[in-house]
């Protein structure tokens, strides 16, 4: 069971540099939505295109989706990735559904496969952080545990 976050409710404003500077850089996304919509965004949801993936996955598109409260002393947030074509979901949490983890965790599932551990991050900015997840997701995360899942 998850544990509600503790922040009000976010909007565009809070949602915009992350989009701006990190989500609409990233040319292996082809789109980028606040949900449910811009005025009352309560998350961002990425879209990646499958073929621009390495190794490329398909033909359904995978996602990205991102909720965040600021908040004293530390933000809450949740960064998921699920890919409908292999099941593959990884996840960067910083909540407090884990409190033996430390303040942020990882967490995948895969195939009959799951794990979780702790996790720190090099920056404190949200959009920073939001780099470092999409950066380890693309060069570690999906070739370790997604790709590696698929070969079996």
């Amino acid at each position: 069971m998850s544990v509600p976050h503790p922040g009000g409710d976010p909007n565009a404003n809070l949602y915009a540099q992350p989009k701006r500077d990190v989500l609409d850089r990233v040319p292996q996304i082809t789109a980028v939505e606040y949900v449910p919509d811009d005025i009352e965004a309560k998350q961002l949801r990425a879209v990646f295109d499958p073929a621009r993936l390495d190794p490329p996955t398909g033909p359904n598109s995978p996602e990205l989706v991102v909720a965040w409260y600021r908040q004293e002393p530390n933000d809450w947030f949740r960064v998921n990735y699920t890919d409908p074509n292999t099941g593959f979901h990884a996840g960067w949490h910083q909540d407090e559904d884990h409190p033996d983890l430390g303040r942020a965790h990882f967490q995948y599932t895969a195939d009959d496969e799951a794990d979780r551990w702790g996790v720190a991050f090099e920056h404190e900015t949200p959009s920073l952080i939001l780099w470092e997840i999409v950066e380890e997701l693309l060069e570690d995360v999906r070739p370790t545990y997604q790709d590696s899942n698929d070969e079996r």
